[in-house]
């Protein structure tokens, strides 16, 4: 998958889809508006009135006006409202699916394979865990992503897929799930529930009028109108359908291919869906609550006129042209899913994540392979148990956030955990200080990793416990004397990261490189510096990179100011990440030229280049090999 072509075309279906969902809207409006005002003409006019249809309409432009007005009102509130609900992220999309959380602390063997599946292929993919949720009541296949935006995103599968998915196949499904979430055509996918509501909202309205009136005297011409308004919502809610299925279909395909590259085995999804064609439930929700979030889900879980997937059979033989498709028919297999254990982990040290080669850094972007899954799993293993049990629960994994927000140098960490006991108390910077200590004898690669899967942790705070720490957070990057670039990075990481879940707004990026040039120069200047062992190295190093950037005019290179370049870096990271998708792509290219000026990868240049593309929302799986881990 290209990703920065990917978030490029996003944003155009994004925009291409609100344009014809307003006229869609807007078509209602009008219909709704004409027919309220020849009824009103026929009530208030004698009905032998040589006056054509358009005259008597507007002969009332008060009543064009108002219906108007009240019917866009009730559309846009309706609409707002939806979104607003949705707001809350993933989490609130499966709570109101009936979905039950799964945490660290559960002691069903299947929950936590579930968990350690979603774990190791978001830390493969170089992005935030999302949160995981089962859909106790549903016994049918299936799962969805919904959120606006990767930190905020949730996880959902059925009771049926959780007891009857083995492990690769549960990896091919998840693997699924990620790719809408990289792609965005989750938080696409989620925004385009809000319009659909709106319009379906006046179709339930004029039902309950037929409803309240039908049994009352003279309320014949009121049903019939109400009727004929009905009648119009439910097409505009039509229409609305149609659209989202045209997309959707298509994007399934993209999806399923994506969901190989986790695995490298068209067999673990394939497989899956399978179950699901096989399957005495199939996939269709027991329940029929959400039908307008059915275009979520991996496979239909509602039955529909404009079906917003396509069939299994072509899904399936696209993954596997050979795959003989009479085992659809055969009866289906009852037994319960085991709870095998990874088939990806190897031994310690073994394989390769693949070394980083400057030019074609961005394309690892978004592209995680089976290696990354296997150096998922290894990191995760690898981990000490002191820091294994402080993410089981929101109260330690807090502490465990700030540890890793914590800067190496001791002038300067002494000043963030005075801010972190005045805040939080004097217990809890003690806390953070012991998991500081275990932190640092542990391998720098684990702590990107660390912040991915707190998050979803975190979420069970409180908003304005959460709201607080994003405070926190960000006051401990404006502590002065910074002098190591990955702490500060991941410090400012860790503020991105919780400030997007709790307000998950993704703008589209539109910038050009060229109007970014002083920020470009900051970057480059800082990385460049980190990686040298003097200023004249660092120069030739920034002059690398940027210079493929900006090859005609480009700031000269500056020493970084210990005093200032936090705040200065904080500023340019902030612009760099509303880059169009195209100058993100050039931007992690020069990057990687940069750091790789001597011809060798260190773990924290690895790491910082990691961060600094998962600040600018251009998420990067691991760099190193699995080697690193130990």
């Amino acid at each position: 998958m290209d990703f920065f072509a990917a978030e490029a075309a996003a944003h155009a279906r994004t925009r291409r889809l609100l344009i014809a969902y307003g006229i869609a809207v807007a078509a209602v409006v009008v219909a709704i508006t004409w027919v309220v005002a020849i009824a009103y003409s026929f009530a208030s006019s004698d009905v032998y009135s040589p006056q054509g249809y358009s005259d008597r309409v507007m002969s009332h432009p008060g009543v064009l006006v108002l219906t108007a007005l009240v019917v866009l009102a009730v559309t846009t509130f309706a609409s707002l409202h939806r979104i607003a609900q949705l707001r809350s992220g993933g989490s609130a999309v499966a709570v109101a699916m009936g979905g039950v959380k799964v945490t660290h602390e559960t002691q069903d063997p299947k929950r936590q394979r579930l968990l350690n599946v979603v774990e190791e292929l978001a830390i493969a993919a170089g992005m935030p865990v999302p949160e995981v949720y089962v859909l106790e009541q549903e016994p049918g296949i299936n799962a969805f992503a919904a959120g606006f935006a990767p930190a905020d995103a949730a996880i959902s599968v059925t009771h049926g897929a959780l007891e009857r998915l083995g492990r690769s196949e549960l990896q091919g499904v998840i693997g699924h799930e990620f790719s809408h979430i990289l792609n965005g055509d989750m938080r696409l996918n989620t925004r385009l529930i809000g319009p659909l509501f709106g319009l379906l909202v006046i179709a339930i309205v004029a039902r309950y009028v037929i409803r309240g009136f039908r049994f009352g005297r003279r309320a014949g011409p009121l049903i019939a109108v109400a009727a004929v308004i009905m009648a119009l919502g439910y097409l505009g809610v039509l229409l609305g359908r149609l659209l989202q299925a045209a997309i959707c279909r298509q994007r399934e395909f993209l999806a399923d291919a994506s969901s190989v590259q986790f695995t490298r085995d068209p067999g673990c999804l394939r497989d899956a869906l399978v179950r699901i064609g096989r399957s005495t439930t199939g996939s269709t929700l027991a329940t029929p609550e959400g039908e307008d979030l059915a275009h979520l889900f991996i496979a239909p879980a509602h039955e529909r006129v404009f079906a917003t997937h396509p069939p299994l059979a072509a899904r399936i033989r696209a993954l596997d042209p050979r795959f003989d498709l009479a085992v659809l028919e055969e009866p289906e297999d009852l037994g319960a899913a085991t709870v095998e254990a990874s088939p990806l982990a190897p031994a310690r040290g073994g394989g390769a994540a693949g070394a980083a080669t400057a030019p074609g850094l961005s394309e690892r972007v978004g592209n995680p392979g089976l290696d990354a899954v296997r150096y998922a799993a290894a990191l995760r293993a690898a981990l000490p148990p002191e820091l294994e049990q402080a993410l089981a629960r929101s109260s330690t994994a807090t502490c465990l956030w700030l540890a890793v927000a914590l800067s190496s140098a001791p002038d300067v960490r002494a000043k963030q955990l005075e801010l972190i006991a005045a805040a939080l108390g004097v217990e809890v910077a003690r806390a953070v200080t012991a998991l500081g200590g275990f932190l640092a004898r542990t391998p720098v690669v684990q702590y990107l990793p660390l912040l991915q899967r707190a998050l979803p942790v975190l979420r069970s705070l409180p908003d304005e416990r959460r709201r607080a720490l994003v405070k926190l957070t960000n006051e401990l990057g404006k502590v002065e004397g910074h002098t190591y670039a990955l702490d500060f990075l991941l410090g400012a990481l860790a503020t991105r990261y919780l400030t997007d879940q709790v307000e998950p707004v993704v703008r589209p990026g539109a910038l050009a490189l060229d109007a970014c040039a002083r920020e470009l120069g900051i970057l480059f200047a800082v990385i460049a510096r980190r990686g040298a062992t003097d200023g004249t190295t660092a120069r030739r190093a920034y002059e690398r990179g940027l210079a493929a950037l900006l090859p005609r005019e480009r700031p000269e290179y500056r020493e970084p100011d210990d005093s200032s370049w936090p705040a200065e870096l904080t500023a340019a990271l902030a612009r760099l990440r509303d880059l169009a998708p195209a100058g993100k792509d050039l931007l992690l290219d020069a990057l990687g030229r940069t750091v790789l000026h001597d011809g060798i990868l260190q773990p924290e240049e690895a790491e910082m280049l990691r961060a600094v593309a998962a600040l600018v929302r251009c998420p990067l799986p691991p760099l190193l090999p699995l080697a690193e881990v130990a």
